[in-house]
């Protein structure tokens, strides 16, 4: 007798082989439609990022209001190249970008910025209208951003960056840094 239920199961062990296999390859064909990975290419978004850092990115629109503020997505730039941008300007802000970001007259603070931005890249004020964004790049005089190609609209932005996965020493989930703004000056 027991050697007719070992039978049995052994029948049963290549179809349940088969549906796991099927039920993986479901479950990783369905990430692949939601993630990517992008490979940091150049020093815009350090210290946050170095070249050389993997990040996986969530397809994804931002979300509406204060939660989008503050996180890293992943742009189509000129010529159609992924860039790597933390979002600093939301629908219905006026923002004036120069040594630092005011929004609405009060200054961004931004402990994440990497150096100072050059002189040439400062833009005056603008009323960001519905489903505009402004992203900027951490090191700013290193970047192409929003300074250079305007704002963006919500389907420019592929996805938000959600975990970097390299190098090992520096995986982890990719943070968003909240808006907060500075003391008023004087």
């Amino acid at each position: 007798m027991e050697k007719g239920a070992s039978m049995r199961g052994a029948r049963w062990r290549p179809l349940c082989y088969a549906l796991l296999g099927t039920a993986v390859a479901m479950i990783g064909r369905a990430l692949q439609r939601r993630l990517f990975a992008v490979e940091v290419a150049g020093a815009s978004m350090t210290p946050a990022f170095e070249a050389g850092d993997y990040v996986l990115v969530t397809r994804a629109r931002p979300p509406r209001g204060d939660a989008a503020t503050g996180l890293v997505v992943c742009v189509r730039g000129p010529e159609d190249r992924l860039l790597l941008k933390r979002i600093v300007g939301i629908p219905g802000d006026s923002l004036r970008i120069g040594d630092r970001v005011f929004v609405s007259g009060h200054p961004l603070l931004e402990t994440y910025v990497h150096g100072d931005a050059p002189v040439e890249s400062f833009r005056g004020v603008r009323l960001l209208h519905d489903d505009e964004y402004v992203v900027l790049g951490d090191h700013r005089a290193a970047s192409t951003d929003s300074r250079d190609f305007g704002p963006v609209r919500s389907e420019q932005i592929e996805g938000i960056a959600w975990l970097r996965y390299w190098p090992p020493e520096r995986v982890g989930l990719v943070r968003r840094e909240a808006r907060r703004f500075a003391p008023p000056e004087g």
